[in-house]
């Protein structure tokens, strides 16, 4: 399958989204950031398996809206990039993913309580934010979206809001307490 290439800005664009979101500590090592190809329907940019605040130009790899790398690469992928694949293939109107273990934001995944919006840096939230439980779908698991059908479940999910919470259900951190 050939594909044009993407624009150069674009990608020195998701380079540098990617270390300012890792210097400013909205990822950690594990987070990634994604972006829909320029001029390529059905195609995102996303780096190889590298933290964050490592990625070069010559990292960002372009897939397929089944997760699978269509432009040359040595390097492994992201085993997360299903959750980019599926939310791209669902909502064509995002144009851009992150993916953040913040600890700011990981205690509200946790909770039953709506996420909402209190001041005005936080207007993206105004339809609230989505919950996903992995165990819905595919019961105890490592919590890793690593297939197209998990990322179809979190991306219905995801509904017409603009961000998805995935909780540590209490269950788990019970049952990591008692071994």
């Amino acid at each position: 399958m050939h594909i044009p290439a993407p624009n150069p800005t674009l990608v020195e664009q998701l380079v540098q989204a990617n270390r300012i979101l890792y210097d400013q500590g909205i990822v950690d090592g594990l987070g990634h950031v994604s972006v829909r190809h320029d001029s390529a329907p059905d195609v995102f940019l996303l780096s190889c398996n590298r933290a964050p605040g490592l990625v070069k130009r010559q990292d960002i790899v372009c897939y397929n809206y089944d997760g699978e790398a269509i432009s040359p690469t040595n390097e492994r992928s992201y085993l997360e990039r299903f959750i980019h694949a599926e939310i791209y293939r669902a909502r064509p109107d995002v144009v851009a993913i992150v993916h953040s273990h913040s600890p700011t934001v990981i205690p509200f995944g946790a909770t039953k309580h709506a996420l909402r919006p209190i001041f005005h840096m936080a207007g993206f939230l105004g339809a609230g934010a989505a919950h996903f439980d992995i165990r819905d779908g595919a019961g105890d698991t490592d919590m890793l979206i690593r297939n197209p059908a998990l990322g179809a479940d979190l991306a219905q999910s995801l509904g017409a809001c603009s961000c998805v919470l995935m909780p540590y259900p209490p269950a788990w951190s019970q049952r990591a307490a008692s071994c």
